[in-house]
């Protein structure tokens, strides 16, 4: 398994490459938010962004960290995740190994799925015409917690 401070230095070199290759300023602000989301582990909000800096004593715009994450999009450091309407999630990605999450259409809760016959299906695509760069796979509907209050209301109606 690859260490952390393996992951940061190849993600470093990576955003570097990405940089001058679209002839972007390499700043220290860019790579102190780059360090900072790879510090956090699983997924994280621009303000957890914002928080985890200022902890490290960086202070930064909120401007900045927009730009910025965008560019780590871009460069396929980090994915943004469609899980909330009200504002980006973010997960760094340090591997290749495909990414799967459920999620419960009524809490909202995200729960990672872990089948290896999920990953292995996820990984199986192919295709002919188009590089993948990175796989995530979502699967909605309802998690047993929400199913319950959902059977308790349907049962209340049905009663009246």
């Amino acid at each position: 398994m690859i260490d952390k401070e393996n992951i940061q230095t190849n993600a470093k070199l990576l955003f570097k490459r990405y940089l001058k290759a679209n002839h972007l300023q390499v700043t220290r602000e860019r790579f102190a938010i780059l360090e900072a989301a790879y510090d956090i582990s699983g997924f994280f909000s621009i303000e957890d962004l914002k928080k985890k800096l200022e902890e490290n004593k960086f202070k930064v715009s909120t401007a900045t960290l927009y730009t910025t994450t965008a560019l780590l999009v871009e460069a396929n450091l980090l994915i943004r995740h469609p899980f909330s309407t009200s504002s980006s999630v973010f997960e760094r990605i340090a591997d290749e190994r495909p990414r799967c999450y459920q999620i419960c259409s009524c809490c909202h809760k995200i729960t990672r799925i872990t089948s290896r016959d999920v990953a292995v299906a996820v990984n199986a695509y192919q295709p002919r015409t188009f590089i993948p760069t990175h796989r995530v796979m979502y699967v909605y509907g309802v998690c047993p917690k929400c199913e319950k209050k959902l059977n308790r209301t349907r049962q209340i109606f049905l009663d009246l």
